[in-house]
């Protein structure tokens, strides 16, 4: 909206009036007193016309005047007006840009809970996804460390059975080298206890049971052919030497007198046997007694060769003890069979079964409490 057009606020001023001639001296009048005389007629009609000039002049002014304040108040007002309704118009976009924002606000708002949400099941997914690959690794370890302890019991039993710590430091060894490419805290605990145990197997000193068996299967078989204290036949050992017999013979009929004289001699003494028995029991004994005898015998060395493969120190020893007092007690210490199974049930004897040093495991007892394999 174009703004009015202003008049100009000085208008043009109206003609100088003509200067009214000067007054005559007053005639007659002595002194220059007295009445003035009328004007003219013509002078004063002059004089009224420049008065209602200057009158009119002067309402034009004010018109123009009026007129122009009118015009300024009228753009004024327009102007206010328009700058209203500009400021309506800003205000209403105002407020509706406000609207839009404080929706935006409500929008951005929901949306960032939403990504919140989202947020907090991707943290629980990652949490639940970190947990089960924690579990799997786990898994993996208990399948990976209960193997072990399998391989390591195996091995520990086949020990104890067979009496050598060849198989056993040979599973050990095996199973340090596959936990030592482990990286598993677990693993390096069980590493360690291998280790100790495999120090430990090597400096060991481990009853030889296999020899210990082979001598008792020598034992049993010489059984048989040992000589009973209560045996019939002539007591092996029991008399000395034939001194005539290990003399030469001598020629003639002093010869053939002597070899006829400790003929009968040696007949005569065979009627009568004298031994010394510390144990009479022992000649109580008949002839089938003596196969009962040697039969329980053979049992009580079969039981302990079972003691010894099973590892029953205090069954292994108290049938050796069995074994060697009736050897001592019921068979004929002169006979040289009889010296021979005495002296190797004596070595028999001497192995002693509390040294396992296969018993005490440190891997097994380390597995076992970390909840793997039986200690």
């Amino acid at each position: 909206m174009s703004e009015p057009t202003v008049p100009d606020e000085n208008p043009p001023a109206p003609p100088p009036a003509a200067p009214a001639p000067a007054a005559a001296p007053a005639a007659g009048i002595p002194g220059g007193g007295g009445r003035p005389p009328p004007a003219p007629p013509a002078v004063a009609r002059r004089g009224g016309a420049a008065l209602w000039l200057a009158v009119l002049g002067l309402l034009v002014l004010v018109g123009l005047v009026a007129w122009w304040l009118n015009q300024r108040l009228y753009a004024t007002q327009a102007e206010i007006a328009q700058r209203l309704q500009q400021a309506q118009t800003h205000s209403i976009e105002a407020r509706t840009i406000a609207t839009q924002n404080v929706q935006a606000t409500r929008d951005l708002a929901a949306k960032i809970a939403v990504l919140q949400s989202r947020e907090q099941d991707l943290a629980a997914q990652r949490a639940a996804l970190q947990q089960l690959v924690q579990d799997l690794a786990k898994s993996r370890d208990d399948a990976f460390l209960g193997q072990t302890a399998e391989l390591i019991a195996l091995a520990q039993q086949q020990a104890e059975l067979t009496g050598t710590l060849q198989p056993l430091i040979t599973t050990l060894q095996s199973s340090l080298q596959r936990l030592q490419r482990v990286d598993s805290p677990r693993a390096a605990l069980v590493a360690h206890a291998v280790q100790s145990d495999l120090a430990r197997l090597k400096a060991a000193v481990v009853p030889d049971v296999p020899v210990a068996a082979q001598r008792l299967d020598q034992l049993a078989a010489m059984i048989d052919r040992l000589q009973t204290l209560g045996s019939a036949d002539p007591l092996e050992g029991a008399s000395a030497p034939d001194q005539a017999a290990s003399q030469p013979a001598a020629k003639g009929w002093r010869g053939w007198l002597s070899r006829v004289g400790g003929e009968a001699w040696r007949q005569a003494r065979g009627l009568v046997t004298i031994t010394r028995v510390e144990h009479p029991d022992a000649l109580l004994a008949s002839p089938t007694q003596d196969e009962f005898l040697r039969a329980n015998l053979k049992l009580r060395v079969l039981n302990a060769r079972l003691d010894l493969l099973s590892r029953n120190a205090f069954g292994f020893k108290v049938d050796m003890q069995d074994i060697e007092r009736v050897l001592q007690t019921q068979f004929n210490p002169r006979q040289a069979r009889t010296q021979m199974a005495r002296a190797l049930a004596a070595q028999i004897a001497q192995v002693d079964l509390t040294v396992q040093p296969a018993a005490n495991l440190q891997s097994l007892l380390v597995l076992a409490n970390l909840g793997l394999g039986s200690d």
